[in-house]
């Protein structure tokens, strides 16, 4: 009897795991649903609709870095930065690995103007994920802000040979950055100088025409400056010079 027993409890045992992993698996499955369900108005630009899914997603797992995360970047595209900031310290408590929750709170410091603060999480996106583009364009952005050209210049480089493709691919990399004026159209400038050592004539003029719709009037460091001496003498780049 205690044999059968045993076998009887060891079957119950198995039973009950087999429907709380059923139900977990159910509850996976909802959570990816509602995840997704929310990536899709996130991209639709329905942020309404799109915490409205998280908030069910998180129910079922509130200890996702990735929905507190993409909950957080609702709130700041519509630069509501408070909220946005409370959901990416979520992510990041979650998730000490989380780079992205990193990254974004940087970009929130930034748009406060805390560019210590911004540098300190961009930084520390990028030790934990060091083949992350967007964390290298991030610093290029803030070093050229805070006039630190050289080291500026040395992350937009690494940013280029992760991804090059990154600022066609992410406009809204350099939208929105608290500068105006001189600033932004020497970012824009340096932005063409790196294109220029690169030798990409056509990417380097369209941040040339960036810079000079800001105002940049410093033509003569195209004549100056050593990455432009391969395509100096393009007729593209010559027409600054005019």
């Amino acid at each position: 009897m205690k044999r059968k027993g045993f076998i009887l409890i060891m079957v119950i045992a198995l039973l009950s795991t087999g429907c709380l992993t059923a139900r977990k698996q159910g509850s996976e499955t909802e959570y990816s649903e509602h995840l997704n369900a929310a990536i899709k108005y996130f991209q639709q630009e329905n942020y309404s609709l799109a915490r409205q899914e998280l908030n069910l997603a998180l129910r079922i797992n509130p200890r996702s870095a990735r929905a507190n995360n993409l909950m957080g970047l609702t709130y700041f595209k519509e630069g509501n930065y408070d909220s946005a900031e409370i959901y990416f310290q979520r992510a990041i408590r979650i998730d000490s690995q989380y780079a992205t929750g990193y990254l974004n709170l940087g970009a929130i410091y930034a748009m406060r103007e805390l560019y210590p603060k911004a540098r300190e999480y961009y930084e520390k996106a990028i030790s934990i994920s060091p083949d992350q583009a967007a964390g290298y364009y991030s610093l290029a952005t803030l070093c050229f802000q805070l006039n630190d050209k050289e080291q500026g210049l040395n992350y937009l480089k690494k940013g280029l040979e992760l991804d090059p493709n990154y600022l066609e691919e992410h406009p809204e990399a350099l939208a929105g950055l608290p500068m105006r004026g001189s600033a932004l159209a020497d970012l824009y400038f340096n932005f063409a100088k790196v294109f220029a050592s690169r030798g990409e004539v056509d990417r380097a003029v369209e941040y040339l025409k960036k810079a000079q719709e800001n105002g940049f009037k410093n033509w003569k460091l195209i004549e100056e400056e050593s990455e432009f001496a391969a395509i100096r003498d393009n007729p593209l780049i010559r027409e600054f010079l005019k």
